[in-house]
């Protein structure tokens, strides 16, 4: 007997047999191993058993029903949180180039070069200053080389400064500089709310002439959908909508000169039903952060 049959007869307490001989209830669970590749859950199981007590259950229509799931969807498509990290990537790879970047949040668990080169940031500037945690409180974890220096390539330098963004006055090695860019990616609702003020105001103060100050967040327009009652994330400090970011960064001596979606979910926030199954058919990269799972803006000092 192979594997497969043996794990079978284990499953259901029988041997493999015609599937005309199976019980109704034997051919339920089959249908989920199979299909979903997990044992039924018990409400799937009441409902379905609901319907062999009332003469109204068919093997067609749990097929049908189970095959046209978005469980069995996801299982045999690229995942949502996949999805998401290339429309990131996607976005990221177009913006244009900075040669003076300073990327707060911008630690990578993997590369020196940071968060921003390994998302694709298709050009090298002359100097990135990445600013985070420090090592061992990092999003991601202890990143894989130490940032205890500064590293050199052909195309410039990377160097890291330690610290909570919260306090960025107090920091004098950065008091001084100034930077073509200052990117944030979805580090913004991490930040503690009642300190946005500050970090934005240090934000406006360190842009260079022309510079710009540019970030992605998750749309509360849309996670508050997929998840009412907390944050997607324990570390979020707070989700914001495009919306009220906007009037906090005006307040704040910024104008925004272009935002962007990514992901556009039109359909789950119109009916107010998470679909994660619409990115699949919609715009990854679109002009509507307002229904989007992620927005990014680009902004500049008034």
């Amino acid at each position: 007997m192979s594997e497969l049959e043996r794990n079978y007869k284990n499953e259901f307490n029988i041997d493999l047999i015609e599937p005309s001989e199976l019980s109704q209830e034997d051919y339920l669970k089959l249908t989920y191993i199979t299909l979903l590749q997990r044992k039924i859950d018990k409400v799937g199981f009441e409902f379905w058993n609901q319907k062999i007590k009332d003469g109204h259950y068919n093997h067609k229509e749990l097929i049908d029903n189970l095959s046209s799931s978005p469980e069995f969807i996801m299982h045999y498509r690229i995942p949502f949180s996949t999805v998401l990290h290339k429309g990131r990537q996607q976005w990221v790879s177009s913006l244009e180039r900075f040669e003076n970047i300073f990327d707060i949040g911008g630690s990578s668990p993997n590369i020196a070069e940071g968060a921003l080169i390994e998302m694709g940031y298709p050009y090298r500037p002359k100097e990135l200053i990445i600013f985070d945690l420090p090592e061992e409180k990092q999003y991601w974890g202890k990143p894989k080389y130490p940032q205890d220096r500064d590293y050199s390539y052909t195309w410039g330098f990377v160097k890291f400064e330690h610290g909570f963004i919260e306090d960025i006055n107090e920091y004098n090695s950065l008091s001084e500089k100034t930077f073509d860019l200052i990117f944030m990616g979805q580090v913004i609702e991490h930040i503690q709310r009642n300190k946005i003020d500050i970090v934005l105001n240090w934000i406006k103060k360190h842009l260079k002439s022309g510079g710009k100050f540019i970030f992605d967040t998750p749309n509360r327009n849309i996670t508050k959908i997929q998840s009412s009652n907390e944050f997607i994330d324990r570390d979020h400090k707070y989700e914001y909508t495009p919306e009220e970011l906007e009037e906090i960064l005006v307040k704040c001596g910024f104008r925004v000169t272009q935002k962007t979606g990514i992901l556009n979910m039109p359909n789950t926030f119109l009916s107010k039903q998470f679909n994660p199954l619409e990115v699949y058919e919609s715009e990854i990269i679109n002009n509507t952060p307002e229904t989007s799972y992620v927005f990014a803006f680009e902004c500049i000092p008034i």
